[in-house]
């Protein structure tokens, strides 16, 4: 790990990065569950599901493939560095987030 400015910068973001994913869809999610219940198209229809159902599903889907590809790379070079350890590990705990948190989607009713 380079020890210059740039260098920390961009290896601390990359070790990271699974938190920053994790926190964009967190709020993403929300924003648009706490939106489409106050606006009152939470029980809108497509396909045979809400669109709570569709929108929190598809974030989560781009959210799961950006964390792998931040998780894929730093697991294959895990033994070599603290850095490729870190992003595998905390890329690891946000992906379990990402799922506990897209999990009550499909299994409470919308707006309850």
């Amino acid at each position: 790990m380079d020890l210059e400015i740039g260098g920390f910068t961009r290896a601390t973001l990359r070790m990271f990065s699974g938190v920053v994913i994790w926190g964009a869809h967190f709020t993403a999610i929300y924003a648009f569950a706490a939106l489409a219940c106050a606006r009152g198209f939470a029980q809108t229809q497509w396909l045979g599901a809400n669109i709570l159902v569709w929108v929190i599903g598809g974030a989560s889907l781009i959210a799961v493939v950006a964390i792998l590809v931040m998780l894929i790379p730093a697991l294959r070079a895990a033994r070599d560095s603290f850095e490729d350890w870190m992003t595998a590990a905390v890329a690891a705990l946000a992906l379990v987030a990402i799922v506990f948190e897209t999990l009550p989607v499909v299994m409470v009713p919308a707006c309850a």
